[in-house]
């Protein structure tokens, strides 16, 4: 098998999805600590999202799933709040990610 290697610079403008398989935004930059990836910079690109004032997250290199054409991120960096067939009786069902990373959360609404 051989190794895929990629430049920092290729990464950028590659589309992200959550592994839910919501549109998140487009990587923007990476964030560099002892010669290290430590995360990324994604640009939110959801009109939800923005309408609620979020413009940008930084997801730990950690959780990234798939790295690609397009990206995965794992749950843990947000967390989504479902609606199912319970918001239509008025109660909502709520999905959490990883408990104590908080601190990357972003709460990402389903559209169903």
């Amino acid at each position: 098998m051989a190794l895929n290697i990629r430049k920092i610079s290729e990464t950028t403008r590659s589309k992200v999805y959550t592994e839910d398989g919501y549109f998140l935004g487009e990587v923007e930059d990476a964030i560099i600590s002892d010669n290290k990836i430590y995360g990324w910079k994604i640009r939110v690109l959801d009109p939800d999202l923005s309408k609620r004032g979020i413009k940008g997250i930084i997801a730990p290199h950690q959780l990234i799933k798939a790295m690609g054409q397009i990206w995965i991120i794992s749950r843990a960096v947000y967390s989504v709040k479902s609606t199912s067939e319970k918001e239509e009786t008025g109660s909502k069902e709520t999905k959490e990610g990883t408990e104590g990373e908080t601190e990357n959360k972003v709460e990402v609404e389903k559209v169903e």
